[in-house]
């Protein structure tokens, strides 16, 4: 279930009332004081959680937890909406590994990808990748730009990735999936993300975008892949 947050003093309100702590005992402004300190013992806190459980539908692993801000902060993060989520596959009839080198040529996305203008590496260790891309100007001329870090598993045939600066977004993490069938390499886009309050799209506007894009990019993707595939191959035989 999600809700609006829950406030502090109406949590403590909720304290209160299933406990028989006044009110006044739980406010404070002393961080070290814990829930034995201010006088509610191990079955009064069931009582809360269970009441929290209850109203808002949701379930509460507190174990570890000693002091109410971090329950409420708990109750919060049980109370926010699932991030949004768009997953966008095709299948490319070429070789794995000429897929696999293409589409993680970071440097060469530009040419790879119809919508970014430069791609700039940043840092690389091994097969993590730090790097800044730019989109081409948008209608009123403004340039978006980010960083990102991208960390491939060419063994397992996926990537992991995550934007550095998240601009509009307060998270975007990114999944990729290879993986051989017999009319090719299906290869799979997950993005995962949740919007700012203050940014332009909402959860849902941002992911009727991403979905159209997808589509676009990987349709894109597969003829340049194919076609490199088909000029390999021509080299090969003329040999």
């Amino acid at each position: 279930m999600t809700a609006a947050p829950l406030d502090y003093e109406e949590f403590l309100t909720i304290v209160a009332a299933c406990t028989g702590v006044p009110l006044e005992s739980l406010r404070t402004d002393d961080p070290t004081l814990t829930i034995d300190d201010l006088g509610v013992d191990s079955l009064g806190l069931i009582n809360v959680l269970t009441e929290v459980e209850n109203r808002y539908d949701i379930r509460l692993d507190a174990e570890g937890l000693t002091r109410f801000p971090e329950i409420c902060a708990l109750i919060n993060e049980q109370l926010r909406p699932a991030p949004a989520r768009t997953e966008n596959s095709v299948v490319i009839d070429a070789p794995f590994d000429l897929l696999w080198d293409m589409t993680n040529d970071v440097a060469n996305w530009p040419n790879l990808f119809s919508e970014y203008a430069t791609a700039e590496i940043l840092d690389q260790h091994g097969d993590t990748v730090r790097f800044r891309l730019a989109l081409h100007p948008d209608d009123d001329g403004k340039v978006w730009s980010w960083v990102s870090e991208r960390v491939m598993d060419r063994g397992n045939g996926t990537v992991r990735a995550h934007r550095v600066e998240t601009g509009p977004f307060e998270f975007m993490d990114i999944h990729w999936a290879y993986v051989q069938i017999d009319a090719g390499v299906s290869m799979r886009w997950v993005q995962e993300f949740r919007m700012k309050p203050d940014a332009p799209l909402d959860d849902t506007g941002m992911t009727h975008r991403i979905n159209a894009n997808s589509k676009v990019q990987m349709a894109l993707i597969k003829e340049r892949v194919e076609a490199a595939a088909r000029a390999n191959a021509a080299t090969a035989v003329a040999r």
